[in-house]
């Protein structure tokens, strides 16, 4: 059974991808155009620049957010599920898991 991964460092890159280290080791860049595109809560996030580059991570929920308390969840942005929304999000491993990492 696979452990609950948790974001430890987030770094906002060009256009709406971000860069996530992961309590196992994993290092995963996001595209999250599409997801953010949608609008409703994500709207200030995808149109204002310096909003989306305040993304940081909450070390009480270990996942990402942005001012007004907008998350995601951590096992989504790592792949292990898809979006409920339907929308997708584009991942690229920069560096796989540490073996034996909990």
């Amino acid at each position: 059974m696979n452990e609950i991964v948790y974001v430890t460092e987030v770094d906002p890159l060009d256009g709406f991808w971000i860069r996530l280290a992961f309590s196992d080791g994993a290092v995963k860049e996001i595209d999250l155009s599409e997801l953010l595109a949608a609008g409703g809560v994500f709207t200030p996030i995808y149109e204002q620049r310096e909003i989306f580059e305040q993304v940081a991570v909450n070390p009480e929920s270990g996942t990402v957010e942005w001012p007004g308390e907008v998350d995601l969840d951590a096992e989504v942005l790592y792949g292990r599920y898809e979006p409920a929304s339907g929308h997708r999000i584009e991942r690229r491993t920069v560096r796989e898991p540490a073996v034996g990492a909990r």
